[in-house]
């Protein structure tokens, strides 16, 4: 047994305590006399090896302890406390509770007891390649549900995708999807893009993704380059003059998928929309996902429409619109290069535009009065800013202490009497009907009439585990219970810190994932009470739809859902 007499020491001992341990540190201070009211070698034997315990003098030794802990935990002048293992994830006074000269030695070995941590072994992460079939799709990034060959329900996740594709264009309910099966999530992954299968002549699929009056973008993939098509590659009869009145934009809209035909250009393959018609071979457009189905489908498209375009690109021009005799080809080629040539004095305007701009903004950048002006709006910021920071600090003082002062009056309230209106489960015909009266009267009691409508209870069922882990935990926690289903099924539970509301994991670990179910349901577990040994849990789950299943009531030490 340790035992800290000085300031390195107490530094030594201050580290230990704000890094990641095994076990918990037990810390028994003497008075100012040398005297310690605690018996630390009985409570070291109580212990058996399961927390470490060490004394320290009153004096410079706890006086460097105050310097390197947090505010209030640490101690002195008699006083003890038992440090949890994982403290310094976390290291507020409340998960340490200090022991003042008086009470029993039991205690301390209570509250070192009750932070013990047991840190299941991981198991190396297993996965396997499989083949699922969609089952549901939410539109988002979650509660995307697949089955395997199996039967087993699994969750499609987006790990390990690109930023820029969104998981649910790539599904279809009923297709198949390939990728990573870790326990119950599936993690696809990206096909390749390939476009030798895009030959000359063949046709496929494309999306807009952005039109002008000039010209329209389209992609084949969304990790594909885009390929920006002229008027000639949309508009039909533009080389022979026809058409010339229409534009790019009374033809396409953003989001469409339009059938378009492979053509070769400079850069490898180019595409028109020009004689893609029915009679060509049909390539089947690629898909997002190994093993998915194509991207693009006919008929199906991002946005819907303001109004049909389709009859516009398919129009055959009227014999009126062409020459009764084709023009001559100098004559042709001439309209052509016109159009050509419009469209490049129209974009050059522009450029040079932006350059006169971008020419008056450099030169007055570096004007040496407007540089002189500018360090001296920089000077006066700067200083607005410090005094800014400085109120913000006051300001967030302040509000500690006020919050703090809340949370201590909060703890001071006696909660309100509920005992009048309970009713044993004998007078009901089943448990559950016991249980259900027993909720809504509870919430009626501590929801206030001008909160109830803000605040009603949420459509929940009863877990088929939950009246069973009731009756284990006994009658004197029915009240607590009742209390924290309430503040979980009136969504109340995230605004009161005391309930330490927070999503179950598999395991013990920060990085662990979280505990889900195959139909979507994520699984929620809150304080019943706190800074007490063996405190109780609540477990419950919340589907997809809104509504709450009550799982069970558990121990601190027990994570199965």
């Amino acid at each position: 047994m340790r035992h800290i007499d000085s300031a390195d020491g107490a530094g030594v001992i201050a580290s230990e305590i704000l890094r990641d341990r095994s076990r918990p540190l037990v810390l028994i201070s003497a008075n100012a006399e040398g005297e310690f009211a605690f018996d630390a070698e009985a409570i070291a034997h109580a212990l058996a090896g399961d927390a470490d315990v060490a004394t320290i003098e009153t004096g410079e030794p706890t006086y460097a302890l105050e310097r390197l802990l947090p505010p209030k935990t640490h101690v002195f002048g008699g006083a003890a406390r038992s440090y949890p293992p994982d403290f310094a994830a976390n290291p507020e006074w409340q998960r340490s509770l200090l022991r003042f000269p008086g009470r029993r030695d039991d205690d301390l070995v209570e509250d070192a007891l009750a932070q013990i941590v047991i840190r299941p072994v991981v198991a190396p992460v297993r996965r396997s390649w499989v083949r699922a079939t969609v089952d549901l799709l939410s539109g988002s990034a979650a509660g995307n549900v697949a089955h395997l060959e199996d039967g087993q329900r699994v969750m499609i996740v987006a790990d390990g995708l690109p930023a820029s594709i969104r998981i649910a264009d790539a599904l279809e309910v009923g297709a198949h999807v390939e990728g990573w099966l870790t326990g119950v999530d599936l993690a696809p992954e990206a096909e390749p893009v390939d476009l030798a299968p895009l030959t000359e002549g063949s046709v496929t699929l494309a999306r807009v993704i952005k039109v002008t009056d000039l010209r329209a973008s389209l992609v084949l993939h969304p990790l594909a380059p885009e390929f920006v098509l002229r008027k000639r590659a949309v508009v039909p009869g533009v080389d022979n003059g026809e058409n010339e009145d229409v534009r790019v934009s009374d033809v396409l809209r953003v989001g469409e998928t339009v059938r378009v035909r492979i053509t070769s250009d400079k850069a490898g393959v180019g595409l028109t929309l020009i004689n893609a018609g029915g009679e060509l071979p049909f390539v089947k457009p690629l898909p997002i996902l190994r093993g998915g189905p194509p991207w693009l489908r006919e008929g199906v498209h991002a946005v819907a429409d303001a109004e049909p375009v389709a009859a516009a690109r398919d129009v055959t021009p009227e014999p009126s619109l062409a020459p009764a005799t084709p023009s001559a080809p100098s004559a042709g080629n001439g309209a052509i290069a016109t159009a050509e040539l419009a469209m490049i004095r129209e974009e050059m305007a522009g450029l040079k535009d932006a350059f006169l701009r971008l020419g008056r903004e450099v030169r007055a950048g570096t004007d040496l009065e407007t540089l002189d002006q500018l360090r001296d709006q920089n000077t006066s910021l700067s200083e607005e800013l410090h005094r800014a920071r400085t109120a913000l600090r006051d300001q967030t003082s302040a509000a500690s202490r006020l919050r703090q002062e809340a949370r201590d009056a909060r703890n001071q309230r006696p909660e309100p009497q509920l005992s009048g209106i309970r009713t044993g489960r004998s007078a009901w015909p089943t448990e559950e009907s016991w249980l259900r009266h027993e909720i809504t009267g509870t919430w009626a009691a501590r929801t206030l009439a001008s909160e109830k409508l803000e605040h009603p209870l949420a459509d929940y069922i009863v877990g088929p585990r939950f009246l069973a882990s009731m009756r284990e935990v006994g009658d004197a926690y029915t009240e607590k219970v009742l209390r924290g289903v309430v503040d979980a099924l009136t969504d109340r539970a995230a605004d009161i810190p005391g309930r330490q509301l927070h999503r179950l994991r598999r395991g013990q670990g920060g990085s662990d994932p979280y505990v889900t179910r195959s139909d979507g349901a994520v699984c929620w577990r809150l304080s019943l009470e706190t800074n007490t040994p063996s405190a109780r849990r609540l477990h419950y789950w919340q589907m997809t739809g809104g509504t709450y299943e009550l799982s069970r009531v558990v121990l601190h030490d027990d994570v199965e859902p």
